[in-house]
C-alpha cells in the first residue's frame, strides 16, 4: 500500500503557485523591450485583423480537450480493462483512508500536464518581452509619429519614436511577436496528450486506427491554430515556427521525463501476455508468415546462406516442432536466430580423407 502524505499534496500545489507568479508578474509589471524599426520595412506594414482563434478557443484546444481525453481514458482503463484484475493494483491511503488509484492517477498525470503549461508559458513570456520583435501589423496600431505615413529615407533605422495610436492594450501586444505562444501552447498540448495516449492505451480501442485518429486529430487541431497566427498577421511566419517547435519540445520532456507515462503504463498481468505476443509478432512479420515460411530479403548484405541447410522451428504457441528443407538457397534473417532463438542451423559437411602416396 502507497501512504499519500498530506504536506506532499501541499507542496505540489505550492510549486504550481510558486510557477505561476512569474506569469502574472510578467503581465502586469514587466514592459516589452522598446525596438525601433525601418520606416521601409513591409513585413510590419500589415493591416490588424481580430484573431481567427480567440483565447477562448485557444483553452478548449490546449486545455480543455486533452484534460478530457486524460478523464475519459483513466476512467474507461479503470472500468473496463482493469476490472477483471483489480486487485494486483497498488492501493493508496491518506492517513489510514483508502485513496481510488482513479484519483492519485488523474492528479499525477493532470498535475504534471498543468505543470508543463507553466514552463511553457514561461519560456514564451521570457523571449517575447525581452526580445519585443514587432508584429506584422505593428506600424497600424502604433502609428508612430516618425515613418509612418512617410519615409523620409529608405533604410533608416528610427529607434526614437511614439505610439499615436490609441489602443494602448494593442500597442503593447503589438510589440510581443517572437515567438508565437498560441503555437506554443497548443503543440505541447497536443504532444502531451498523444505521448500519454499512446503509453496508456496499451490495447486496440477495438479498431487499431482509431487511437491514430484521435492524435492526428490533436495535431491537426494545433496545426491550425498556428497557420491561422500568419493569415491574420499576428505573426511572421518564424514565430509561429519557432513556437512550435518549443512547445513540442516541452510536451516531449514533460510526458516522457517528467510525467514517465512509458514507464507508468500499469499493465496488468491478465494482459501483459497479449500485449507482448502482440508486440512479437510485429517484430516477427517481416521474416515469418504463418508457422515458417521465410520472405525473400532484398537486402542480402543483412543475411547468410548455407547449401545444405535444415532450420528446425518450434512453435512457440503449439509447442510443435515443423521441419522445413528447401532446394532452393534459403535466406535467413540474423534477427531470427540470435535474438529469438527459432532457427538451428545444422550444416552438414563432407567427410574429408587424406590422399594416398601414388597419387601424390
Amino acid at each position: 500500500m502507497g501512504d499519500i502524505k498530506i504536506s506532499r499534496i501541499l507542496c505540489d500545489f505550492l510549486v504550481l503557485v510558486i510557477c505561476a507568479l512569474p506569469l502574472l508578474i510578467f503581465h502586469e509589471f514587466v514592459t516589452p523591450y522598446k525596438r525601433g524599426f525601418y520606416c521601409d520595412d513591409e513585413s510590419i506594414r500589415y493591416p490588424y485583423r481580430p484573431s481567427t482563434v480567440t483565447r477562448q478557443m485557444l483553452i478548449v484546444v490546449g486545455i480543455l480537450i486533452p484534460t478530457i481525453l486524460i478523464f475519459l481514458t483513466e476512467i474507461f482503463r479503470y472500468n473496463v480493462w482493469e476490472k477483471k484484475c483489480a486487485n494486483v493494483f497498488k492501493t493508496y491511503a491518506i492517513k489510514n483512508r483508502t485513496v481510488n488509484r482513479l484519483i492519485v492517477r488523474l492528479y499525477t498525470f493532470l498535475g504534471f500536464f498543468f505543470l508543463g503549461i507553466c514552463f511553457n508559458q514561461i519560456m514564451v513570456d521570457i523571449a517575447k518581452y525581452t526580445i519585443g520583435r514587432h508584429r506584422p501589423h505593428f506600424m497600424d496600431v502604433c502609428k508612430p509619429n516618425i515613418g509612418y505615413k512617410n519615409c523620409p529615407q529608405d533604410h533608416i533605422y528610427i529607434s526614437n519614436f511614439t505610439c499615436t495610436g490609441t489602443d494602448k492594450y494593442l500597442i503593447h501586444e503589438s510589440k510581443l511577436s517572437f515567438f508565437s505562444g498560441h503555437s506554443a501552447f497548443s503543440f505541447y498540448g497536443a504532444w502531451y496528450t498523444a505521448l500519454y495516449l499512446q503509453a496508456r492505451l496499451y490495447k486496440p480501442l477495438h479498431s487499431k486506427i482509431l487511437l491514430p485518429v484521435i492524435q492526428f486529430s490533436l495535431f491537426g487541431g494545433a496545426s491550425f491554430v498556428a497557420y491561422s497566427r500568419v493569415s491574420d498577421y499576428k505573426h511572421h511566419w518564424s514565430d509561429v515556427l519557432v513556437g512550435s517547435i518549443m512547445g513540442s519540445a516541452i510536451g516531449i520532456i514533460n510526458a516522457v521525463c517528467f510525467a514517465r507515462v512509458f514507464k507508468h503504463r500499469e499493465i496488468p498481468p491478465c494482459d501483459r501476455k497479449l500485449v507482448e505476443d502482440d508486440e512479437i509478432e510485429m517484430e516477427e512479420g517481416r521474416y515469418i508468415k504463418n508457422d515458417i515460411s521465410f520472405k525473400e530479403s532484398k537486402k542480402p548484405d543483412n543475411v547468410f546462406r548455407s547449401q545444405q541447410f535444415k532450420p528446425i522451428s518450434q512453435d512457440r504457441h503449439t509447442n510443435e516442432r515443423s521441419h522445413y528443407v528447401s532446394s532452393k538457397t534459403p535466406l535467413i534473417s540474423p534477427y531470427d536466430y540470435e535474438r529469438h532463438h527459432m532457427i538451428d542451423h545444422r550444416i552438414i559437411m563432407p567427410p574429408v580423407t587424406s590422399p594416398r602416396v601414388k597419387d601424390i
